[in-house]
């Protein structure tokens, strides 16, 4: 038997397991360098080349009310005098696209009087004409004058190089004023929008950490982002660079609308509390005082019974029967209670009737009596009532 076992193939099996090994080596190298390159974020808690850490710390240094906005931009109100906004990278998985509520709301901040700083070039964007961006076009390749405008010359502003990006501002457009041409196109424009005012600079580079330093960029800097008055915030936008503050419902509702809930809810819990702890004796309804005929009866029978009128009740009960029988015979009513019963043609009448008045006359006065005096009476006065059957 040990001699048919077969060699197992070491050198195709060693093969094997250092093409294993090579695969695992390279993918923790692929993963490593993935980590570590890292594109141009213009966010103001960056740090690197591409951020716009720098720019955020020149105007806190001057003195400027400055922080960063991380919320929609339907939170943005009068209190902010400018806002930063600087257009992230495509294909940065960082960033959290703006919607078209975004873009409303941020058109409707600054058509009430906010401004807007507005770094980088969006074609779409103009298109759909939000904001009234202006179109971008690239670089023009032959070479005139710089211009810088008067009022950032006053600020300081004379050396600004070339801008990086090989984009441009597309010019003339009506109400769109240049701050800026590096000779090779339009860079910064300025211009109203309703009650406040946009400055785009079409490139993104232009102010972040790596040029900053450059010529007189710093103080472009801080020209156009000062607040237009003294004490004015300024807020760099991050919703946009993936820093989003979750916003809950009791932030968002207006103050009187809370204030009224909280006081409701207060109010729900005083009446549970209560609810629970009684502080005196409950309140019981007052007994209802409806009559009805059986306690009409039940009183009269209670007035008969405390005035002794049992004998008087039966004496009535008789002499009205007596009456019903004599009109019903055709006798008067001083006919003999003798005549009447002989005038009854049956036994079992005559023998009621005498009975009757057995007890109305000689009956002892007591409840039992009476009982039986009033059911005689009302057999009698049935079967001889002016409505009965005709008897002759």
């Amino acid at each position: 038997m040990r001699a048919g076992l077969v060699r197992p193939p070491v050198l195709e099996i060693a093969l094997i397991v250092l093409a294993l090994a090579a695969l695992v080596v390279m993918a923790v190298l692929n993963e490593r360098r993935s980590q570590t390159v890292e594109t141009d974020s213009y966010s103001s808690y960056d740090a690197a080349t591409g951020g716009y850490r720098a720019f955020y710390e020149l105007l806190q240094r001057e003195g400027v009310r400055v922080e960063r906005f991380q919320q929609r931009p339907g939170s943005l109100d009068a209190a902010v005098d400018t806002l930063v906004y600087a257009e992230p990278l495509d294909f940065d998985v960082r960033q959290i696209p703006a919607t078209m509520n975004d873009a409303h709301a941020l058109e409707a901040w600054v058509r009430e009087g906010g401004r807007l700083v507005y770094f980088g070039h969006d074609d779409a964007a103009a298109k759909q004409k939000l904001l009234a961006f202006p179109f971008s076009r690239l670089a023009s390749s032959r070479r005139h004058p710089s211009r810088i405008a008067p009022e950032l010359q006053a600020a300081g502003v004379a050396q600004l190089g070339d801008a990086p990006t090989p984009e441009r501002w597309k010019l003339p457009q009506a109400q769109k004023r240049v701050l800026f041409d590096d000779g090779r196109g339009a860079v910064i424009v300025a211009y109203p929008f309703g009650r406040g005012a946009v400055t785009a600079i079409v490139d993104e580079t232009l102010l972040d950490n790596a040029n900053l330093a450059r010529g007189d960029r710093a103080r472009l800097a801080f020209a156009l982002a000062a607040p237009r008055q003294a004490g004015g915030l300024v807020f760099f936008d991050e919703t946009i660079h993936g820093y989003l503050t979750p916003e809950h419902w009791w932030s968002i509702v207006p103050r009187p609308f809370l204030y009224a809930l909280a006081v409701a809810g207060f109010a729900l819990l005083v009446a549970l509390f209560g609810a629970a702890v009684r502080l005196g004796p409950p309140l019981l309804p007052e007994p209802r005082d409806d009559r009805s005929s059986a306690d009409f009866i039940e009183a009269l029978a209670a007035l008969l019974e405390r005035g002794n009128a049992f004998g008087t009740a039966m004496r009535d009960a008789a002499d009205s029967t007596s009456h019903s029988i004599a009109r019903s015979l055709g006798a008067s009513n001083d006919a003999s209670d003798e005549e009447i019963a002989a005038g009854l043609d049956r036994q079992d009448e005559r023998t009621a009737f005498r009975t009757l008045m057995g007890l109305a006359e000689h009956g002892p006065a007591n409840p039992e009596n009476l009982v039986r005096a009033v059911a005689l009476a009302q057999h009698l006065r049935k079967e001889f009532a002016p409505h009965a059957r005709q008897r002759y």
